[in-house]
């Protein structure tokens, strides 16, 4: 069976789509061209969430 992740029912779509690019990074290696084009997104989409990511790491939360 393919790796998977499960986010409980009621989980916003923002922390969906972050477990799912955070698990698709480590599943690949961290090969960041392989991402965006596994997930259908551009490069500089990922790099832009990435940077959010860390953003939100930094200051202590995460945000809808």
């Amino acid at each position: 069976a393919p790796p998977a992740i499960s986010v409980p029912i009621g989980t916003s779509m923002t922390e969906v789509e972050r477990a799912v690019i955070l698990a698709t990074l480590e599943h690949y290696n961290h090969h960041k061209e392989r991402v965006a084009a596994v997930l259908g997104i551009s490069l500089k989409t990922l790099y832009n969430r990435l940077k959010e990511y860390t953003a939100e790491a930094e200051n202590g939360r995460m945000e809808d």
